[in-house]
């Protein structure tokens, strides 16, 4: 009778093991027709394009932010739902065809809950590139009533594969398993992870981080076999911005892996931090290419140009953090009062004083009176290295009109040594910053109206073509600051012209303005106020 129930839990424990060989074989058929079938552009959507298809179509907005971060604002019409519970809402979504957009902050959450829901077969799913943040870094507009949807029925999945999507989500670690470019460098000398690069191969032609393995993002189901056997091991996974990255890190935690991350930002984050590739093709240094550089300084810009509003750098301040915050007004206006804990360089003086800001990837906020000033340094620091400043907008006079509380108690910025700066970069920066004259190259609302009737400047507006649309100032010419450098054929010709460049408010215009003047332009000037300072001034908009 004892070797009977012996042979008996032999059987049972062979069949349990069956059943669970056979639960994996389903996941990874799944996961390797998915992987040969991988949406086109990998199923990114610009704002622009998202903005232009709520009003043609029916779409569902998926915001799988904390619940927190929804209660403070979000896309009309977006429910939500937070990234490691989406599994678990299935019953919220229509039919699997229909289509859906998901959306968290800056893309990196809405990314591995689009992956989890494309490998459960939805066929329509998307991910706004930039998130909320470029969203509202549009200046589009905002819902904070929470918007509900009703639960219906969930298709029919296959539970193995279900179980593994939703364990995927339900156990993100704390920062969704991202991991910075400055962490990365530091772990490849203290503990170094496996590297998995999942770029093209012309991506990885141009130089890789030292020790990765390359599989490319469109082959990596069809390679598996490639993949570490150690399901424990700590991977950490990169692409050239992040978006592939996280796709393959959601196939392998889908797979069963723990530990796998994500380089956040991807080689461009790499080659921001000023971190080595190796296996860089070797070419002769070219001249310096003062335009290239500005051009690509611009293609690169996030959707937010950089700009962090009022209320959300209250919040950010509230929350503990590390964030520098640098007081570009004079001294004079310094003493009135400031926000506590920021450091003073008046504008003119900046270049001079970089020894006063800690590190390249230090996170600074600039500021300034109207967020002009504030514009023209985060530029100048952007074009040096500097890769996490941005620029407070409508300045401290916002900040205080908002009730926001000021200081007058000093904060005493600690010298240090200012980084290494690309030398042609900085010669022209610095030469730019040192040489600004009081009025900071601006114009007032009723001046440039009496200069349009008696010495007309070539107007430049660069808002978005919706803003555009919405009224102009007559006579304006229109190229959008992102798409500037695109349209160089249509920048005057003559570089002594008087130029006027125009946005709302006056963030955009004070970048275009900065880069035109670099350019060698001598007499470019920025809109005070921009195009809410010209209609309060009771000036008139066309739109034709």
């Amino acid at each position: 009778m004892r070797r009977l129930f012996v042979l008996l839990a032999v059987l049972l424990l062979a069949f349990t093991a069956f059943g669970v060989v056979a639960q994996e074989e389903a996941v990874m058929e799944r996961l390797v027709e998915y992987g040969a079938n991988l949406p086109a552009g990998y199923g990114m959507l610009s704002v622009e394009d998202l903005n232009a298809a709520l009003v043609e179509q029916e779409i569902v907005l998926l915001d799988v932010r904390e619940v927190g971060e929804y209660a403070e604002g979000h896309i009309e019409g977006a429910f939500n739902v937070p990234v490691r519970t989406v599994a678990q809402n299935l019953n919220l979504l229509p039919d699997l065809d229909a289509p859906i957009v998901v959306i968290c902050k800056g893309g990196s959450r809405a990314l591995l809950g689009a992956t989890a829901l494309q490998v459960l077969g939805y066929t329509n799913v998307r991910v706004l590139r930039g998130g909320f943040d470029a969203w509202v870094g549009e200046e589009l507009p905002v819902s904070l009533e929470p918007f509900m949807v009703e639960a219906g029925t969930a298709p029919e999945f296959d539970p193995a594969l279900l179980a593994a999507v939703d364990n995927f989500l339900s156990t993100l670690p704390e920062g969704y398993a991202l991991v910075s470019a400055a962490n990365l460098a530091a772990e490849l000398v203290e503990n170094p992870p496996i590297l998995i690069d999942v770029r093209s191969d012309d991506e990885w032609a141009q130089g890789y981080i030292e020790g990765a393995q390359h599989i490319w993002i469109n082959e990596f189901m069809a390679r598996v076999s490639e993949l570490p056997a150690d399901k424990d091991a700590n991977i950490v996974i990169y692409c050239q911005s992040g978006v592939r990255g996280a796709i393959g890190m959601g196939l392998m935690r889908i797979m069963g892996y723990t530990n796998v991350r994500n380089m956040s930002g991807g080689v461009n984050a790499w080659n921001n931090a000023q971190l080595p590739l190796v296996g860089v093709p070797e070419v002769a240094a070219p001249e310096f290419d003062l335009n290239a550089y500005l051009a690509a300084y611009v293609a690169a810009l996030p959707e937010t140009f950089n700009a962090v509003r009022v209320p959300d750098l209250a919040t950010e301040l509230a929350a503990e953090n590390d964030l520098l915050l640098v007081d570009v007004r004079t001294t004079d206006e310094f003493a009135e009062g400031f926000i506590a804990g920021a450091i003073n360089i008046p504008l003119n003086e900046l270049t001079q004083h970089l020894d006063l800001l800690p590190n390249l990837d230090q996170p600074m906020v600039i500021y300034c009176g109207s967020g002009h000033r504030s514009a023209i340094a985060m530029t100048a620091l952007n074009l040096l290295g500097y890769t996490n400043v941005r620029s407070m907008m409508s300045g401290f006079g916002a900040w205080t009109s908002a009730g926001n509380p000021v200081s007058t108690e000093v904060t005493e910025a600690v010298a240090g040594t200012a980084p290494e700066f690309n030398p042609d970069v900085f010669a022209l920066v610095d030469a730019y910053m040192t040489s600004i004259p009081a009025g900071y190259y601006t114009v007032r609302s009723a001046d440039l109206a009496v200069e349009l009737i008696e010495n007309p400047p070539v107007l430049i507006d660069v808002r978005t073509d919706g803003e555009w649309a919405g009224g102009h100032i007559e006579g304006a010419v229109h190229m959008s600051f992102a798409n500037m450098f695109t349209m160089q054929a249509d920048w005057p010709q003559d570089m002594a012209a008087n130029i006027v460049v125009y946005d709302n408010p006056t963030h955009r215009s004070s970048m275009a303005m900065t880069l035109l003047r670099l350019l060698g332009y001598e007499n470019v000037r920025v809109l005070a106020g921009g195009v809410g300072a010209w209609t309060n001034a009771g000036q008139a908009l066309v739109t034709e």
